[in-house]
């Protein structure tokens, strides 16, 4: 599982960049969508200043009757367009076989009078054709049908560089007009598709193999016709197809010299009904030096195309856009460059993906992948203003896929530890709770007499840093201590079961109090763990004298108060235990304090720093007011009220210790 968690996440990279590199259906399913989102989001409005469609719409089937119509009809309107002053005419119309409505064949063919002096509608349109700048189009056909039809292109081509036929897209067969109307024509251009799974056409080829001819596609032989010029150079290298050139335009394409169209908003404002053509509804300015490219809008006629704006078009309007488009240089480009800049981006974006959210904060790895997404996009946007086209939508896709992993198997790794710790925690917590009652025995049995002392110990933890004590070594003598570890937990609770060990040996052996204190000063000095030290009051009462001799290392001050409730406060007299060693008992001073008919009470700052309900710290005046007000006269009831005051909280701030003297 180690293994797989280590070692999917790069392999799911290499995976996702193969697929990249490979071009794979998945992948270019996605570059489409990607494609289609730029080209609507910065549809800009139609420009054409060079092309007119004329359209055989609705209106022109209606006044001129069922299409197709007879071929002088055609010639006619060649005639009216050259008038009106166009420069090249352009059909997207095949006239494939001859004209089945001719006047001449059809009276000759009945003999119903003389057909000599009867209009000949294939000459008339052959001869109209003949006297003008006339473009008739071919298209790829894959069946085996043979057609008899012998066209061949109308311009040469000039090869620089490696063979560049290998590169282009071929077809077996061909389908184009008649022979007779092709030799006349002043040129012939594809108007092939090539097909997508979608059915929406984002690219054309420039160049086409059809029947082992290299023909040109409509839009570029238009321009070719217009501009008088002969010839075609395709420059290409081993890699492919890098540019095609005629005298006028430089077209970079890719290796198959395919080009991707830059649509723009569509509309019928530049589509001008045939028959206002030859009922001449139009003025000469509006035609004069234009490209006149003829085409079907109407319905009934089918020649429908979908574009990535989502719109659905005239195929016509597919060349319109291609001749606009090679004028203005106006191509979407998508080459090897972009290819590279692409991988590029991928790479690092899924090493980003990889290692960052590894290494940063879950709410941050969050806010990485947004400012990813919002970069790549911005610049994806902005590269797009200047025609070249680079998917991000792969990337990103990429990219979201593994952050998507690499967190879900931060999370498992995560709770993993989690799981770890709790088990950790649970057997810590067993060991405290062991130490806890093993340190319980650790403190003395009440006392015998309550009334005398009394003490009482709340642990903040399973194991208390404080500790009381108190041993009777004879009737007259009494050991008592109370201390306090800086610190919690089980070292705390280790040191201080060192300092009480030593306190219980000594006391037994009645030491005075200054050697004891010596004694588990050097302990604690031995035993203590990083500077770890303890405060202290050290003490024996006499019960003869009623009074007690006591040290206060470093301890809160001792509270004393007579039965008037008059409080007085025995402030420290020596540093804590352990800070220091000591050879003899003279550092270690002892006071003397008569308590009779007093209350002695030593506690630790746990309970003067401790919450009461109302979140306030007890203090040293909360405590005094606590006694004044409850009117307590001996240490049992002072310390049971103060540990109910303070046990109050499911946890508690620190351990709260007292101990209680009354003689």
């Amino acid at each position: 599982m180690i293994y797989f968690k280590k070692y999917s996440s790069i392999l799911l990279l290499l995976l996702l960049i193969f697929f990249k590199i490979q071009d794979s259906v998945f992948v270019k399913k996605i570059e489409n969508i990607s494609y289609d989102l730029h080209q609507s989001l910065f549809l800009e409005e139609t420009d054409f200043n060079e092309v007119l469609i004329i359209d055989i719409d609705e209106k022109s089937i209606s006044e001129l009757g069922q299409f197709p119509w007879r071929r002088d009809i055609w010639g006619k309107l060649i005639s009216k367009l050259q008038n009106l002053g166009v420069s090249v005419i352009t059909f997207d119309v095949f006239f494939s076989e001859e004209d089945k409505q001719n006047p001449k064949n059809i009276l000759k063919e009945y003999s119903l009078i003389d057909s000599d002096n009867i209009l000949d509608s294939d000459d008339y349109f052959l001869k109209s054709i003949n006297l003008s700048k006339v473009v008739l189009p071919i298209v790829g056909d894959t069946s085996t049908v043979n057609r008899n039809n012998n066209s061949e292109p109308k311009a040469s081509l000039i090869n620089k560089g490696a063979d560049f036929k290998n590169f282009i897209y071929s077809y077996g067969n061909k389908i184009t007009s008649i022979e007779k109307l092709n030799e006349v024509a002043k040129g012939i251009g594809s108007i092939s598709f090539l097909d997508s799974e979608d059915g929406i056409l984002r690219s054309l080829p420039l160049m086409l193999k059809i029947d082992n001819n290299i023909w040109p596609t409509l839009g570029l032989e238009t321009l070719r016709v217009r501009d008088g010029h002969q010839t075609y150079i395709i420059k290409s290298s081993n890699a492919g197809i890098e540019e095609v050139k005629t005298r006028k335009f430089k077209i970079k394409t890719d290796k198959n010299s395919i080009v991707f169209l830059k649509y723009k908003k569509y509309t019928q404002d530049n589509y001008i009904p045939v028959v206002d053509i030859l009922n001449d509804r139009v003025t000469p300015a509006l035609i004069k030096n234009k490209i006149a490219l003829i085409g079907s809008s109407a319905q009934g006629i089918f020649d429908f195309t979908k574009i990535p704006t989502g719109e659905i078009v005239p195929g016509v309007e597919i060349h319109a856009r291609l001749i606009e488009n090679i004028i203005n240089n106006d191509f979407i480009i998508k080459n090897f460059t972009t290819k590279i800049i692409e991988n590029i981006l991928l790479i690092i974006s899924l090493v980003l993906t990889l290692i960052i959210p590894k290494i940063i904060k879950p709410r941050q790895s969050i806010y990485f992948l947004g400012i990813l997404i919002f970069s790549l996009t911005s610049l994806s946007f902005t590269i797009y203003q200047f025609n070249y086209f680079i998917d991000i939508l792969y990337t990103l896709t990429s990219s979201s896929i593994m952050f998507l992993l690499v967190i879900y198997f931060r999370y498992l790794n995560e709770n993993e530890i989690a799981i770890e710790n709790d088990k950790k925690q649970l057997l810590l917590k067993k060991e405290r709770e062991i130490a806890g009652e093993v340190q319980k025995k650790l403190f003395p049995a009440p006392f015998e007499d309550s009334t005398l002392i009394y003490a009482r110990n709340l642990p903040a933890r399973d194991v208390s840093g404080d500790y009381y004590d108190y041993i009777r070594v004879n009737d007259n003598e009494i050991y008592f201590t109370l201390a306090d570890v800086s610190g919690k937990g089980i070292k705390a609770g280790i040191l201080m079961a060192n300092a009480s060990s030593v306190f219980r040996s000594l006391a037994k052996l009645e030491k005075p109090v200054s050697t004891i204190s010596r004694y588990v000063n050097n302990q604690v000095s031995d035993s203590s763990y990083q500077g770890m030290f303890i405060t202290a009051v050290i003490g024996k009462i006499n019960l003869k004298k009623q009074e007690i001799e006591f040290i206060n290392h470093g301890h809160e001050p001792i509270m004393v108060f007579d039965k008037s409730y008059n409080f007085e406060y025995i402030k420290s007299s020596l540093p804590p235990l352990g800070i220091m060693k000591f050879d003899d008992d003279s550092f270690f001073q002892t006071s003397v304090k008569n308590i009779k008919d007093k209350t002695l009470l030593i506690y630790t700052d746990g309970v003067t720093e401790g919450y009461l309900k109302n979140d306030q710290e007890l203090g040293a005046d909360g405590f005094e007011n606590l006694i004044k007000e409850n009117q307590f006269t001996n240490s049992k009831d002072i310390i049971d009220k103060v540990c109910e005051a303070l046990d109050n909280r499911s946890k508690l701030r620190d351990d709260i210790t007292c101990i209680g003297i009354n003689i």
